[in-house]
């Protein structure tokens, strides 16, 4: 799920990324993650992106799932949304989250 969501909350490649991008994509690389073939599986042309914005301080990316994946999500939705920025304006956007203990 790491991978998805650097692939889909970047733009760009390793060499021509943000210094924060670019560390991103060059990590997952290293782990054997192809970011441009995860790309094209889960962002179509007329995907839903709300780019960075210094106001509200994160990046969202809505993705399609896979039929195949589908079936293993919580609920059965076709869609997740991958977001990037603040942690602490993230979480503050939260209604719930997951950590080490569920």
């Amino acid at each position: 799920m790491l991978a998805e969501s650097i692939s889909c909350n970047t733009t760009g490649d390793h060499n021509d990324s943000v210094a924060s991008e670019k560390a991103m994509l060059k990590f997952i690389r290293r782990c054997g993650v192809d970011y441009m073939a995860m790309r094209s599986k889960l962002l179509p042309n007329d995907m839903i992106r709300f780019v960075f914005d210094p106001v509200r301080k994160r990046m969202s990316t809505v993705v399609e799932l896979p039929a195949e994946e589908v079936g293993n999500t919580e609920f059965g939705y076709n869609k997740r949304v991958h977001v990037k920025g603040a942690s602490e304006i993230v979480l503050e956007s939260c209604t719930s989250y997951l950590d080490v203990n569920g």
